[in-house]
Parts: structure tokens; sequence; C-alpha cells
């Protein structure tokens, strides 16, 4: 048997000797001889004695044969089958007393599962985080406290290699401020707060300017100190050229449905529906608005003589007319054939007069230019207000434009006719 100081020795410093410790170690233990052979063990060692004798546990009989050997104390670990994953133990292997026959080794079992377990969890996440970010087409990236990155995807980005990005600053990546590659508020690259689907313009190698899509989380210290940022950044510029390209196409066929094709006013559906939106506010602000109903005179002998293409190029510049002399806020619509509407918002009698002298102007301009002789180019011009008295849809409106209109070409072409509103009492028609 081992004096007590070796005894003491073997049992960590515990001042149990061997024989004591065995039973009562809370993991597994065990005392060798010098052959290897077992003196004592307690049960928590029964699997594992188990697995050694099976010859399982290669290693482990390796390790105590060296330290019977050289009676050099050694660290070494045991994995044990069970359930989710079985035991990892971590096990110490002393060896004491002298010469060969004399000679004990005593191994004492910790159990690690949880350390192996969240060891094991922490390779796989860096592993998956790894893979993840080598098969993703996406923009890794981590910039440091000065700005420069310290980590960028192994394939790289924007056409660098991630060894060509590394150590360079952020910053110098964006592309000029401009209207249409406008810099955020805030860098992703050096974002004090986290941001999620960030818009912001890349430069890539060759010149060329990408969209990219940044979301980041700043990276602090265990006392909060700033050490960069962490993000991705997607290439979206693809799609948002097809997004932008939607668009323009959802605007044109509005514009198409909206506009009459030939000379670009709004068509008589799109007048109406505009119409009916702003004369309940009139109504209610009791705001007078003037309605211009008017077609073109001897039209007809254009296209007889001049043919359908002259034809077009009257109402198209007759169209252009009208438009030169309204402001923004009026409307223009070619209602079909050579007949045509105009709204004047908050406008008055002398502004519906002086509108229809220049239109009258503009005809005889026109005439010159597209007239055949004997039947000049003119318009029959009818002007009604909205009423004040009573909510008034825009068909009744455009009924009583009509009826002017033709007033007007009873009393001889080129002529233009004002109605009294319904509801004004002492204004003459003209």
């Amino acid at each position: 048997m081992p004096d007590s100081a070796t005894a003491t020795q073997a049992g960590g410093g515990s001042g149990l000797a061997p024989e004591a410790l065995v039973p009562a170690f809370p993991g597994p233990a065990v005392l060798f001889d010098g052959e290897g052979g077992v003196l004592l063990a307690n049960p928590a060692a029964d699997t594992l004695l188990a697995e050694l004798g099976a010859g399982r546990l290669p290693a482990l009989a390796a390790s105590i044969d060296a330290a019977l050997q050289d009676g050099r104390t050694r660290q070494d670990r045991a994995d044990l089958p069970g359930p989710r994953g079985g035991t990892a133990w971590q096990l110490t292997l002393i060896a004491y007393g002298d010469g060969h026959a004399g000679r004990r080794l005593l191994l004492l079992g910790r159990d690690g599962t949880l350390e192996r377990n969240l060891t094991q969890a922490l390779m796989q996440s860096r592993q998956l985080f790894k893979d993840l970010v080598t098969c993703s087409t996406d923009f890794a990236w981590e910039t440091k406290a000065d700005g420069t990155f310290g980590f960028v995807s192994p394939r790289g980005a924007l056409g660098f290699s991630a060894r060509e990005l590394e150590g360079t600053l952020a910053r110098n990546l964006l592309a000029e401020d401009t209207p249409d590659t406008p810099r955020p508020a805030a860098l992703p690259f050096e974002a004090a707060l986290p941001m999620e689907a960030a818009e912001i313009f890349l430069r890539r190698k060759d010149g060329s300017v990408g969209c990219f899509e940044v979301s980041c989380l700043p990276v602090r210290d265990t006392r909060g100190a700033w050490l960069g940022v962490r993000g991705v950044a997607r290439d979206v510029t693809e799609a948002r050229e097809r997004v932008d390209a939607l668009r323009r196409a959802h605007k044109q066929l509005n514009r198409l449905a909206n506009t009459d094709g030939l000379t670009g006013l709004l068509n008589r559906r799109a007048f109406l529906a505009e119409l009916d939106k702003r004369l309940p506010r009139h109504f209610r602000n009791k705001l007078r608005g003037t309605l211009i109903y008017f077609d073109l005179d001897n039209f007809k002998k254009v296209n007889d003589v001049r043919g359908h293409q002259a034809g077009d190029e009257v109402l198209k510049a007759v169209a252009e007319a009208a438009k030169r002399m309204l402001r923004a806020v009026d409307l223009a619509s070619r209602i079909g054939g050579d007949e045509f509407l105009l709204w004047l918002e908050e406008s008055d009698r002398a502004a519906a007069e002086s509108i229809a002298a220049r239109l009258h102007e503009a005809a005889r301009e026109i005439n010159s230019r597209y007239g055949v002789e004997g039947f000049p180019l003119g318009y029959s011009i009818g002007i009604v207000f909205s009423r004040l008295d009573e909510q008034e849809g825009a068909e009744s409106l455009i009924a009583r434009a009509d009826e002017a209109m033709y007033a007007a070409k009873k009393g001889g072409k080129g002529r233009s006719h004002i109605a009294a509103p319904p509801d004004a009492e002492g204004e003459v028609a003209a």
C-alpha cells in the first residue's frame, strides 16, 4: 500500500487515500495496479471500464499504459455511448509509487458533456456561418472603429476580392452624391444604431454604380464602447431597374388610358372624372369655375381637300394653342372629333372672355396655315359657369356648355356665346 504522503498526492490534496477516494468520488474513479489491472472502481466507472475492456477506447488505454511507464500525470477524455449523444468524460490520470511493481494509477473523471456540446454547437455555428457567407451572393462585411473593412465575404464584392477590400476605408466605395444616387443620412458602414434594408449606392471596381440594400448592427464592447459595424449588403440593382421599368410602364399605361392619343390632352373619361372631383369643392366654397366647349368650323373641308394628315395637324395645333393659354391648375380635353373642353379653375367672366378672345386669335393663325379658301377655320365657343345654388355634376355642366356652343354656332361661325349661370340674377348671356 502507498505511504500517506503519496496517497494524499494521488487524492488531489484531499487528504483521502485512493482507497477511500474511489468509492466517494462523484464521477468515474478507478485505481489500477502496475500492470493496468483494476484494483478498485466505483459504480460510476462501470461503463467506462466496459468500453475500455472491449477495446473501444484505444487512446485511453494507450494513455494508461504510458502513465504507468513514465509516472507522469496526464489529461485525457472518453466519449461514452448513451442517449442525446452520450457522455463526455474529462479524465485525469495520476500515477504514483516507485518501481514497476509498486506503481499505481488513479483515474478520476469529470463530466464534460455540457462543455463538449457547447463547443460543438459553437463550431457548428461558426461553420454554418462560414458556409452561408461563402454560398451567399450577399456581401457580408465588418468594419472596424477606424471605418476600414476588417472582414469581407470570401468571394469578395463589387468586383473586388476580399483581400483587396480588407483594410480599405469603407466609405470610399460610396457613389457620388447625386439626385439619382443619393447618399443616406447615416452610412451603414459607420452606423451607431441598427439599420434594416437601407438603400445605398456603391461603386464597383469597373466604375459602374450599383444599388444595394443594407442591414447592419453596431458592434460594442462590454462597456458599450463602439467598435465598428457588421452587416450584409444585397445587390438590388437589377431588381430596382425592373421596378423602375414597371413604374414607367404603369405610368405610360395610365397616360394612354387618360389622354387622347393624337393631341396629348385628357380624353373625355379622364376629364369627366377630374371635373367631378373639383366641382364639389367649388360648390362648398362658393367659387365659380368656367367650362368652355368649342369645336372647329369648316374642319371637314380641311380633311376633304387637304387630307386627314393635314386634319390631324390642325387638331394638334389647336391642342398646343389651348395648352399655352391655360394655367397648370386648368384642364384641357379633346372629347372627340374636332370638339374640345377647357376648364378654368376659380375663374370669372373676365377670364372667360379673355380666353375666348385668345382662342379666336389662335384660330386665325391656324387658318392661315391649314385653312381652305372660302371655308375659313374658326371656333364656335360656348361658355358656362359652375352653379353656386346647388350641386351639379360634370355631365350636366358639359350639357349646358354644349347648348351654349350651339347657340354660338347658330349666331354665326367664329363666335362665342357666354351663358348666364342659372343661379345668377341680372346676368345677361352674350
